[in-house]
């Protein structure tokens, strides 16, 4: 995969993650994202993301 490809795939992901979570908010549906990151055996550093979603009433 190039250099162009995944930065075009990563902007897709998070367009798919903007419109999710507008449509959560829509259903009153509260999101939360928590990121951390991590070093891999290789010295890159990788990103883990955690969602929280909790129904608001």
């Amino acid at each position: 995969m190039s250099d162009e490809e995944l930065a075009r795939a990563v902007r897709d992901a998070v367009t798919r993650l903007n419109e999710a979570l507008a449509m959560a908010a829509r259903q009153s549906l509260a999101v939360t994202v928590r990121s951390t990151s991590h070093q891999t055996a290789h010295g890159v550093e990788q990103l883990v993301m955690e969602a929280r979603i909790m129904k608001q009433l």
